[in-house]
């Protein structure tokens, strides 16, 4: 008994220590694995924006246990989706747990709540689940979802919810240099997604509202803000729930688009453009964007992408605004020359 206290005290200590939440998700999944019998054990994510009727299979404990359960649609981003069952609704539209009986074992859906919010919820199967197994669970994720509002908010960007520009420059480390997480050296965000193949990569955009201050000038920073804020719920809605999306300071915001190929990428971001070129935004009617692009070659220092994607973003506002630039297209184009100086860092 007492070895058996001391292995959840370990497993609690895994989980609060640790501040990734794709590792923090790994940690509760296998922390419950340890001291409940089950025969699968899933994670679902809402999508970033509500009008979207799936979840997405974050985690799966056997990895394709949702394959026999769970309705699913493999998307074109490689993301497994699935369809609600009324079950999963139920759950949804309660916020509470909900346990039944399936083919003779038993199913329990948990749901995940952040700052009062279902975010996600634990889609577990069992053959035997006694009433500690399910206290067992609930302390385990009681102790995960603190730790992920704590990590939200250190994450986010108060005003618009979008990640903010500490957790971009994490991000973005992740990319390069193969910085460790936690209890995994091994862990980078490249390694921990779907591996782009020959035709797609992963790319990062910047984006600017075009004359914003003009707005604070005339409207005021209050009215502002509201701004913002709608222009944070389109960009959530036009990207893909696996891209990251940042508020970079003020009316600056970065978007990385991941697995994707170059001409779908400029196809996003023309999108996202042309989408919010045709809301209808409350005094200002019309709002329009400026935005660079350039593919993330880990071959380069970080400071060097963000140099690209800001050149190709103010070739963009210099030549009209309201339209994207691809970084690449402009160098071959003989838009923007290349300085090389001794210590190979390039100047534009």
């Amino acid at each position: 008994m007492k070895s058996d206290c001391l292995s959840v005290l370990k497993s609690v200590g895994q989980i609060v220590e640790e501040r990734n939440k794709r590792l923090l998700e790994k940690l509760l999944l296998s922390s419950i694995s340890q001291y409940v019998n089950f025969d699968a054990l899933i994670l679902l994510h809402k999508p970033r924006h509500a009008d979207n009727p799936y979840l997405e299979v974050s985690l799966s404990m056997p990895e394709d246990a949702y394959k026999n359960r769970l309705k699913t649609i493999r998307h074109a981003d490689g993301a497994v989706h699935i369809h609600e069952d009324d079950a999963i609704k139920q759950c949804l539209n309660t916020s509470q747990p909900l346990f039944l009986n399936v083919n003779g074992g038993h199913r329990a859906i948990f749901p995940i709540i952040v700052h009062h919010e279902v975010v996600a919820i634990l889609d577990l199967y069992t053959q035997n689940f006694p009433d500690s197994h399910q206290q067992m669970v609930m302390g385990f994720m009681h102790i995960y979802r603190n730790f992920v509002e704590v990590l939200y908010d250190n994450e986010h960007d108060t005003l618009t919810g979008l990640l903010n520009r500490k957790t971009f420059d994490e991000r973005l480390n992740d990319f390069f240099a193969g910085s460790s997480h936690g209890s995994n050296p091994d862990y980078t965000l490249e390694n921990d997604l779907r591996q782009p193949n020959k035709e797609h990569n992963h790319w990062v955009g910047i984006i600017d509202i075009d004359h914003f201050k003009k707005i604070n000038d005339q409207f005021g920073h209050i009215f502002g803000d509201e701004v913002l804020l709608l222009f944070a719920g389109i960009l959530k809605k036009d990207f893909r729930n696996s891209d990251l999306l940042f508020r970079f300071g003020g009316e600056e915001f970065v978007v990385f688009l991941l697995n994707i190929s170059e001409q779908e990428a400029f196809n996003k971001f023309d999108g996202f453009r042309q989408s919010l070129e045709q809301t209808i935004f409350p005094q200002i009617d019309t709002l329009t964007v400026s935005i660079g692009i350039t593919k993330i070659d880990t071959q380069f220092h970080s400071t060097k992408l963000l140099e690209q994607a800001d050149q190709a973003l103010y070739y963009a506002k210099e030549h009209g605004r309201n339209q994207v630039c691809n970084y690449h297209h402009l160098i071959k184009a003989g838009e923007l020359n290349t300085l090389k100086i001794d210590n190979k860092i390039d100047l534009f």
